[in-house]
């Protein structure tokens, strides 16, 4: 049986001397493993198309459960990522967070057009990384069923009050009345939200996926919203990413580098 399918490179291991295993993500079929022969080969034709990052269509036999690729033809490749270490680090991030929720014959458009829009901004400096990542993180989570309750407190609903508070461990909100009144203190799972973070939490997860890119906050705001997307993804998926802890160090060694520390 062959199968032809559009789809991105998020994973690759080396089997033998010159073949690969590539897992990629598809549209219609979730994440597939697909085995390349010769494509360690210096004059191997799927080189370009079996790279990690690459965007391609691909061709391949379906054997019982095992698929094999018969031929491919590159899309995008984003090459551009590679030439930037804290862009690779979150590209890396975006895809491992794909690979855990992913599973193969799970319907993945909304999520493979978020990834590819996602590395495209990022690939072409259109977007910062902070920015990127809390939209990657919320708009995703939203996508496998994990939207948090986002229209106003939890309790009375209300949306235009003084004071409004993010629960990362419950997925929802409360205005500042109905926190205090439960006994809540602010902490790093209830953080207070500012109107421009709580609009901008709304938009990810409600806007229709092709404008979700296209607000701003300052620099003050995008911190907040950093913190708040990290942590409700992290809380949510109950499990931390060896991708994520890179890129924050690298965030790190900026921020150090920028202050002359």
């Amino acid at each position: 049986m062959l199968i032809t399918v559009e789809g991105l490179v998020i994973a690759e291991r080396n089997y033998g001397e010159s073949d690969r295993f590539i897992d990629i993500l598809t549209a219609e079929y979730g994440v597939i493993e697909i085995c390349v022969r010769g494509a360690r080969k210096l004059a191997g034709r799927n080189n370009a198309s079996t790279q990690l990052f690459s965007y391609a269509r691909f061709c391949f036999n379906k054997k019982g459960e095992r698929y094999s690729l018969n031929s491919s033809e590159p899309i995008r490749v984003f090459y551009e990522l590679r030439l930037d270490m804290k862009k690779l680090a979150l590209a890396e991030y975006f895809i491992e967070v794909s690979r855990y929720c992913v599973t193969t014959g799970q319907s993945a458009r909304d999520i493979m057009s978020l990834l590819l829009n996602s590395l495209h901004f990022l690939s072409k400096d259109l977007r910062s990384c902070e920015f990127l990542k809390s939209v990657f993180e919320m708009r995703f989570m939203s996508e496998i069923g994990m939207l948090p309750q986002l229209i106003g407190c939890r309790d009375c609903y209300r949306y235009d009050t003084e004071e409004m508070f993010f629960m990362a461990d419950r997925a929802c909100l409360l205005c500042g009345e109905h926190f205090y009144e439960r006994g809540f203190e602010e902490n790093e799972y209830h953080i207070r939200l500012t109107p421009s973070v709580f609009q901008a939490l709304q938009f990810i997860c409600l806007a229709e996926m092709k404008r979700i890119f296209n607000f701003r906050l300052g620099d003050d705001s995008l911190r907040l919203l950093n913190e708040i997307t990290e942590k409700y993804i992290l809380t949510r998926l109950s499990r931390g990413f060896k991708t994520l802890d890179f890129y924050n160090e690298l965030c790190k060694t900026d921020d150090t580098s920028a202050t002359g520390g």
